[in-house]
This record gives C-alpha cells, structure tokens and sequence, in this order.
C-alpha cells in the first residue's frame, strides 16, 4: 500500500508541476513578444521624429529626452527648454536623464569625458567642436547614424550629421561621459 501511494504522491507531483509551469510559461511569453512590439514602435517613432535610424538598443529615456528638446530656441547660458546654449543641453539632459552633473561649459565638459574613437560612438556620448579659437566651443551628443543633437545659435536646438563638411572640418573629439562634475 505505502508503494502505491508513494507512486500516486509522485505522479500528482509530477503532473502539478507540468501544469503550474505550462500555466505560467504562456502568459511570460506573450508580455515578452508584447514588450518587443511596444520596443519596436517606440524605435520606429523616434526613427522618424529624430532623422535618425535607431537601432533598438538605445536607452529609451536618452532617446525621448532628446527628441523634447528638438525646436528649443538658443540662448546663451541658457539651461531649459525655454531657451539653451550646447553645454547647457548637454548638462540638462545629463542631469535629467542620468541623474549626473557634468560641468557646465562646453570646454570643461572634455574632462567629463574618457575619449574614443569616432567609430566606438553611441547613443549618448559627446561630440565636441573647435568652432571658434583654439579651444573646445560647441558639443553635442551623438544619437546615432552619423547624427547628433545640439543647440545651433542661429537655429536652436537641432540634430546634424558629424558627416557634414562644418562639422567634419571643426570636429575636435568624443567621448563617453565617465565622471561627473563635484562642487
């Protein structure tokens, strides 16, 4: 009899746990496909809105961020989106975004920075420009095909390819920002 029994308690066992784990399994499965979907959209929306073509693997709260400061007017030490110069997007988004606090001139922001090949670029990392004089004066941060937003004096806030001639001509650096600005 205690055979028998062992066999029923191991049978019941066996077929409870194909059922709890069938049971939980599908509903996993459909939210995974779901998430990709939404992903998807998500990218395929900032795609268009931004110019650029995404990859998918951008972080999300970076990617929406930038695309809110899109049309911002310029405005020299300006740090809001009622008006901005280039550092003071940059350290807004950082702050926003990140939670960091970069310096907040374009010049200082280099020593935010380790640098890295122009190749190694991703959604995030800063461009930085000579555009006037023999020090750093204008950054950006890259987005990704070739593009990166930045706050134009002459047109606000805008995205760019570092392709362009202007930029390819007083192009300085970039880098990942790796530490952040201590008062």
């Amino acid at each position: 009899m205690e055979k028998i029994l062992s066999k029923a308690s191991w049978c019941f066992i066996l077929l409870f746990s194909l059922f709890v784990s069938c049971k939980t399994s599908k509903p996993v499965k459909h939210a995974h496909h779901k998430e990709i979907a939404v992903d998807k959209n998500f990218y395929t929306s900032y795609s268009e809105k931004l110019g650029v073509k995404l990859t998918g693997t951008e972080d999300k709260a970076l990617i929406k961020c930038l695309a809110g400061w899109l049309g911002t007017p310029y405005k020299y030490g300006g740090i809001s989106k009622q008006g901005t110069d280039c550092s003071g997007m940059v350290f807004s988004v950082y702050k926003e975004v990140y939670g960091i606090g970069l310096y907040r001139s374009s010049y200082d922001q280099v020593k935010n920075v380790t640098q890295i090949n122009k190749k190694e670029l991703s959604a995030g990392d800063l461009v930085f420009f000579i555009t006037a004089g023999n020090s750093v004066s204008h950054v950006g941060i890259y987005i990704g095909d070739h593009k990166f937003i930045h706050a134009s004096t002459k047109r606000g806030v805008v995205i760019n390819s570092l392709e362009e001639d202007y930029y390819i001509k007083h192009f300085f650096a970039c880098g990942k920002v790796v530490m952040k600005h201590e008062k």
